[in-house]
């Protein structure tokens, strides 16, 4: 089955062109895996050429909408059965030349992840509901990564079978237990706007014995008290250390629509990690307090220090859903078995009846 795959990557090669896994090169949130899952993946090769670029990056900068991936894919999109988009911005222009009925968009289904548009749903402007709105009306199916976000698209008028909540993932034999001593007390790490740390501050400042390591972008993290150290950006390798070496890792949110903080959970959980992690709907289906992780309550820093204090002080229960952490991403939350969700959502679209 061959789907044209509208995202941003460094050059996702194709099974037919015999890579073998190891010289894949992984695409975003691992979508090269669909490769794996019967699915024949076209991607559209990324601009290199200055003049390209420098037209796209104007272009797209005056119209707000992501079109040289969409126009690139058009000779594509003869040949396959399906076109899915990673994120909702790769959907908008193809999603307009299904309304109108414009090919080679008219012929094939229209499937996009979602990250953002429930939150901006639920808290955009009305300019921006509006237009978020009529987008979907081009498109086919929608997968998110929260139940809670059904009811959010299926008001903005989504089909409910057409709205595909699927659990994230992550690599569990990168994301693995290793032998480093535990050599932070409380670590927390992430840029994203979801990430709750004046929460988290302020319960560092009732927790004065307890040492606070943050890693984020620099400014990101104002006036911290002095058991809190700031720390910039790190590479992949060195951030799984930093899981590893943490007697705790907190993952401090906001209540946001989508489940913001997802992946350092996860990433943590699969390394044995003991995590905390804010207790949203969105994060419900992530998150099993006192078992595989802990529960940490939004907006609430006494609450927070307790957590946090209370875990630091056991260690045995600290090991224990660590162990727990490790098994449940194997059983639930690993990359192959998003993709492998995803490739079911792909084939149901493909043969669907069409008027």
């Amino acid at each position: 089955m061959k789907i044209v795959g509208l995202f941003d990557h460094g050059g996702v090669r194709r099974r037919q062109n015999r890579v073998a896994a190891d010289r894949r090169i992984a695409g975003p949130y691992r979508v090269d895996l669909l490769m794996e899952h019967g699915i024949d993946l076209i991607p559209v090769p990324p601009a290199k050429h200055p003049w390209h670029c420098k037209a796209r990056d104007v272009i797209e900068h005056r119209t707000g909408t992501r079109v040289d991936l969409a126009v690139r894919s058009a000779p594509r999109i003869l040949g396959a059965e399906g076109v899915l988009a990673l994120l909702e911005d790769k959907a908008v222009l193809p999603g307009k030349l299904r309304r109108l009925g414009i090919p080679p968009y008219h012929r094939v289904p229209l499937t996009t992840v979602s990250c953002w548009w429930a939150e901006e749903l639920r808290h955009g402007s009305p300019e921006r509901v509006r237009a978020i709105r009529t987008a979907l009306r081009g498109i086919d199916d929608v997968i998110c990564f929260s139940r809670n976000q059904r009811s959010i698209f299926a008001a903005a008028g989504m089909p409910e079978d057409r709205i595909h909540p699927v659990r994230f993932g992550v690599d569990p034999d990168y994301y693995c237990p290793g032998e480093g001593t535990r050599d932070f007390d409380v670590v927390a790490m992430g840029i994203d706007r979801g990430r709750d740390y004046e929460t988290l501050l302020d319960a560092a400042r009732r927790l004065p014995d307890t040492r606070f390591d943050i890693f984020t972008q620099p400014g990101r993290v104002l006036d911290p008290p002095p058991n809190v150290t700031i720390h910039g950006p790190v590479s992949m390798e060195q951030h799984r250390d930093n899981l590893r070496s943490a007697r705790l890792v907190v993952v401090p949110t906001h209540a946001l629509a989508y489940p913001t903080g997802q992946s350092v959970l996860l990433e943590a959980m699969a390394c044995g990690a003991s995590v905390a992690a804010t207790a949203t709907a969105a994060m419900e289906e992530y998150l099993q307090d006192g078992r595989s992780n802990l529960a940490l309550p939004a907006g609430d820093p006494v609450g927070v220090a307790k957590v946090i204090e209370r875990a630091l002080g056991d260690e045995a229960q600290r090991r224990r859903i660590g162990r727990a952490a490790r098994h449940r991403v194997l059983d639930s939350f690993t990359f192959q078995q998003l993709w492998a969700a995803v490739a079911d959502i792909l084939r149901e679209a493909a043969v669907r009846p069409r008027f």
